[in-house]
């Protein structure tokens, strides 16, 4: 199989892509290098994977499922190879205009949803030139042997990714979101187009903070990373306080934890959940659910339930959501500001229950420039 390469671009701004092996070198808008002659070697660390030498500035990469597949589309590139594509937070990007995405250019990868169970022969398959997966992570899911990890990163691409979500087996992430940013932009050379998202970071979450309420006033959130299944009667607890990346966006705009300085290892029941009482309940379905859904299938059910029902949150019309699991640059920016409307709709003005449905003038960032940046048209 050949693997296809493509990146995403301004309808403005044609950019030539090539099949594996006989890609031209391009410039992009910002004046980077895309590869080719005219690089001095670079060296780039990431923990857990170690240090790697680029002679040349990669053009194709694989992603395990993780934030590092929307850092390097926030830097306006498109995997070679993913899993979990119906679970991504694609949308988003279809809200940015003149930015494409082709996802009959990426090779799916496992058994249905599953990211688990692939065989080493894809990666010659794809033929990559770099692997953003947390090695670690990578040999979890596949069960290969230290021999068959060697093996991958000799003959095809180094491993260069490091596990944020949350802890691996109780060893908090190495990085914050935009620490990991920073790496990935450098392994791409795409500098010039992270710093413009750090400014643009830094911006959004000032104008946040100021319009946040004292912190005596804000709320307290129960966040489940596996959702909310009414019925099951057990959750699995997204811990605000801990260090984990994708539970953010609830810690940017001041929420408190629910279970802070509780013992929650595993899941947790009603019987916790009606002792905490949070004043709201959320999962971290933002990116896979559309607004319908989210009612049909999460907050109605939780109405209906005998004990659920019970919860301030539930009686309150307080089931909130957020993305989570894959949230780079693009999605915390969606992420964050769908949030904030659902906590604090005096402040930041109501949610419509989908980002695509927040007229212009009541949007907390502006999408036009976003799109520049992911582009590179800035």
């Amino acid at each position: 199989m050949t693997s296809r390469r493509r990146v995403l671009a301004s309808t403005a701004t044609a950019v030539t892509i090539g099949v594996a092996g006989c890609a031209d070198d391009t410039t992009e808008p910002n004046g980077e290098s895309n590869g080719g002659d005219g690089v001095d070697p670079y060296e780039i660390c990431i923990e857990p994977s170690g240090c790697h030498t680029f002679e040349e500035v990669p053009e194709s990469f694989f992603v395990i499922p993780g934030t590092q597949e929307d850092m390097a589309m926030s830097l306006g590139l498109q995997p070679a190879a993913h899993a979990y594509p119906e679970r991504k937070p694609y949308k988003f990007y279809e809200q940015l205009p003149g930015v494409d995405y082709d996802p009959d250019d990426v090779y799916q990868y496992g058994e249905g949803e599953s990211a688990r169970n692939y065989d080493r022969e894809l990666f010659y398959e794809v033929d990559p030139d770099v692997i953003l997966a947390d090695p670690r992570m990578l040999q979890s899911y596949s069960n290969w042997s230290d021999a068959d990890m060697d093996e991958i990163e000799t003959a095809i691409a180094p491993f260069l990714g490091s596990f944020i979500r949350f802890d691996f087996d109780g060893q908090e992430p190495y990085y914050t979101m935009y620490e990991l940013f920073e790496k990935v932009a450098k392994i791409f050379q795409r500098q010039a187009q992270y710093e413009a998202w750090v400014e643009l970071h830094d911006e959004f979450m000032e104008t946040i903070e100021d319009r946040l309420p004292p912190e005596d006033e804000r709320p307290t959130a129960a966040v489940f990373w596996r959702g909310i299944n009414a019925d099951a009667g057990e959750f699995q607890p997204a811990p605000i306080s801990e260090k984990r990346n994708d539970v953010r966006c609830f810690r940017d705009l001041g929420i408190k934890d629910a279970f802070e300085g509780m013992d929650i290892a595993g899941s947790v029941g009603y019987e916790t959940l009606l002792d905490v009482d949070p004043d709201y309940l959320a999962a971290l379905n933002l990116s896979s659910m559309t607004g319908d859904e989210w009612q049909g299938e999460v907050v109605e059910p939780l109405e209906d339930h005998s004990t659920a029902r019970r919860l301030s949150a539930v009686e309150n019309d307080n089931v909130v959501r957020s993305s989570g699991q894959f949230m780079g640059p693009v999605t915390q920016l969606f992420s964050t500001e769908a949030l904030a409307k659902q906590i604090y709709p005096d402040e930041f003005g109501s949610w419509p229950g989908d980002s695509d449905a927040i007229p212009e003038t009541e949007q907390l960032f502006d999408r036009e420039r976003v799109a520049e940046i992911v582009t590179g048209d800035f």
